[in-house]
């Protein structure tokens, strides 16, 4: 296959996928994550991954099929994935749900169609690079912990944020509360429920908020801490925030309020980058040896 037709190709296809969404953003709008919810994406993970075992195996006969698992599809998909994410980090980002800023979508790049567009473009172009390497040898080894490590993180990370839950839980002292609600205000029952005991505001050795909480689960744990800002508590999967209080009282406001977050998929995030690593330490330890 030429080299220069190889990397035009994968350059044409990148601004195929960039102009494909851009498209879909002005007429469709954001991406909906919530109409992705389990089992849905459990549903596009199949599909996707039979998609891929299927193009590996008529990979013989269709030459489009071969390409996507060479150096010339995929550096230009890396470099178009590292453009947008070096725009998004240089772009004010809303917080998670929020509509966009703009009416173009940049501010909110996880929901804007050309960047899921192109990672999903990249993500396939490295399961058909690692399919070509699963064969019995220690040799693959190290290659294929990077690019399937690549491959765990990029699928988890991207279908992951659709099962993704941020809410909001506003407790007063001396009593629980299992309900918080979402960024559309809709109230949801918690398997968690928070006592606040006392909110108190730190002066030193830099202004930091506390709660003194008991955490309640259905199951009839218990768990007494104190939550910090920045300093989560993790609890049967949720994380709780420090988020706010009642500004206009101070230091003697009597509720507190936290934000409960929930990623199933992230240790398959965690997993992806251990694998990352444990490829690049195969490759150090192979090249010393």
């Amino acid at each position: 296959m030429n080299k220069a037709w190889g990397m035009t190709m994968g350059g044409l296809v990148c601004c195929g996928m960039i102009v494909a969404g851009v498209l879909l953003q002005l007429t469709a709008g954001p991406i909906r994550w919530d109409a992705l919810a389990w089992p849905v994406n459990g549903l596009v993970l199949a599909a996707l991954l039979l998609g891929i075992v299927a193009m590996h195996l008529c990979r013989g006969k269709v030459r489009l099929f071969r390409w996507m698992a060479t150096l010339q599809a995929g550096i230009p998909a890396m470099v178009a994935c590292a453009m947008l994410t070096l725009l998004m980090g240089v772009t004010r980002q809303v917080p998670s749900g929020h509509q966009p800023a703009e009416p173009i979508g940049i501010t909110a790049m996880l929901s804007f169609w050309p960047f899921v567009l192109s990672y999903l473009w990249l993500t396939v172009l490295v399961g058909m690079v690692s399919m070509t390497r699963l064969r019995p040898s220690w040799r693959n080894v190290p290659f294929l912990f990077n690019h399937l490590g690549i491959f765990i993180a990029l699928v988890a990370g991207t279908l992951g944020n659709a099962d993704m839950q941020r809410l909001m839980m506003t407790v007063q002292e001396g009593k629980t509360e299992w309900r918080a609600v979402d960024e559309k205000h809709r109230v949801h029952e918690m398997p968690i429920a928070i006592e606040l005991h006392d909110f108190s505001i730190e002066q030193e050795p830099k202004l930091s908020f506390l709660s003194d909480v008991t955490v309640y689960t259905k199951k009839g744990l218990a768990l007494r801490d104190t939550i910090r800002v920045n300093k989560p508590l993790a609890v049967r999967g949720w994380k709780v925030y420090q988020y706010s209080y009642d500004e206009a009282m101070g230091g003697k406001s009597d509720i507190s309020v936290f934000e409960l977050v929930r990623d199933p998929w992230l240790p398959f995030v965690y997993l992806g980058i251990f694998m990352m690593l444990a490829g690049a330490v195969s490759v150090f330890l192979k090249s010393k040896w």
